[in-house]
């Protein structure tokens, strides 16, 4: 029994004890997934890119060795062919260096760096004053827009409220005059009357302050002559919209009657950097045309502002609904509203019509020579979009 465990016990340790063969292939396997690891981690930043990214690349070479394909001997390139190195040529948008400053979000900061949409929109500008010191820009930035105006205008004026893009411009454009000052805060009807007549608008507008930065225009309707702003495309669209369609709204009704809206041109995404997640239009409003009209409207803004919030506010309701409070108050002239008008939408009325409404429930007074802050509100009051 003694000699028999002894034997099993020798066949067990025997059992337990790993053979040459089995560790060399071990610390072979194991160095082979070090191996692995470490190119793993080296091509890391390879495999980690966008797929379009790659697939962009690879349209790139394309276009490389299209680009430096000469025509055959007796053959010329076709009209649309890419031409030889035609689109190396191609100046590239210039961006902000990286340790000037980072754009702020709060700011909506969005520069215009695409030379060619910077030339299409200076192009359209045009004011008659000496020197160009009626022209105004709002939101100059870095000097993108400013660097060409200000060959035109030496006598503009910019108004900034970010000092960093301050000190930017008064490098680059060394003679520019900018005012530090918030565009919603300043009385744009005195400062046409300290330049000596109605100015001439031109702005990048920031998206988050856009709304309000027309209404403010629209306040000081007088003391503009014209405004040449780049927007949302979604905005731009609510000015030049149409009675019986869904961006018809309050934007539509007090710039067809203050102004005349058009829509110049679209902007894609990549003319900004940084690059935002919208399309943008540029848009005319010319405010002189419309003078005349402005003058023949016979109200009060403040009573056009009260009657267009309160039916847009509730626009899925008929009129007779949405203003049966107005129409109890004791201030109005009228207790219920015309037969024509009782059942309809805001959206069935065109902008003339919301005057006549306004004459009607509230009388007919003159309309006011200097600005009277109904839109943009006397204390920062906002208007719905």
């Amino acid at each position: 029994m003694a000699r028999g465990s002894l034997h099993h016990q020798k066949e067990s340790s025997s059992r337990k004890r790993p053979v040459a063969w089995q560790v060399q292939l071990a610390a072979a396997i194991g160095a082979a997934y070090c191996c692995v690891k470490a190119l793993s981690f080296s091509l890391a930043p390879f495999s980690q890119a966008p797929r379009c990214r790659r697939h962009q690349m690879r349209a790139t070479e394309r276009e490389v060795v299209l680009a430096e394909r000469e025509p055959a001997q007796g053959q010329s390139n076709k009209q649309g062919a890419i031409q030889p190195l035609s689109w190396l040529q191609k100046p590239k948008p210039p961006t902000l260096p990286a340790d000037l400053f980072k754009p702020r979000e709060s700011l909506s900061q969005t520069f215009l760096a695409d030379p060619n949409y910077i030339f299409k929109m200076v192009s359209a500008l045009d004011d008659e004053s000496e020197g160009g010191k009626r022209m105004i820009e709002l939101g100059p930035g870095t000097g993108a827009v400013t660097s060409r105006l200000w060959q035109r205008y030496p006598e503009m004026i910019g108004i900034e409220i970010d000092q960093r893009a301050m000190r930017v411009l008064s490098r680059s454009v060394p003679g520019a005059t900018v005012i530090r000052s918030d565009v919603l805060l300043v009385n744009y009807t005195k400062l046409a009357e300290l330049r000596g007549g109605p100015l001439s608008i031109v702005s990048n507008l920031p998206f988050h302050v856009a709304s309000q930065a027309l209404f403010t225009l629209a306040d000081h309707a007088d003391g503009v002559r014209n405004a040449h702003v780049i927007l949302q495309q979604e905005v731009a669209q609510r000015l030049v919209a149409k009675p019986n369609s869904k961006k018809y709204g309050i934007p539509s009704v007090v710039f067809q009657l203050y102004a005349d809206p058009k829509i110049l041109f679209h902007l894609p995404p990549t003319a900004y950097f940084p690059r935002p997640n919208v399309m943008t239009s540029c848009v005319k409003l010319d405010f002189e045309a419309a003078a005349e009209r402005r003058r023949a409207l016979g109200v009060d803004p403040r009573d056009l502002r009260n009657l267009t919030n309160t039916v847009f506010r509730y626009r899925r309701k008929m009129m007779q609904n949405s203003l049966s409070r107005i129409l109890s108050c004791h201030t109005t002239l009228i207790n219920k509203l015309p037969e024509e008008y009782a059942k309809l939408r805001p959206e069935q009325i065109e902008p003339w019509e919301f005057v006549h409404l306004t004459q009607l429930i509230f009388g007919k007074k003159e309309f006011p020579k200097h600005f009277r802050r109904a839109w943009r509100g006397e204390f920062g009051r906002t208007v719905r979009d």
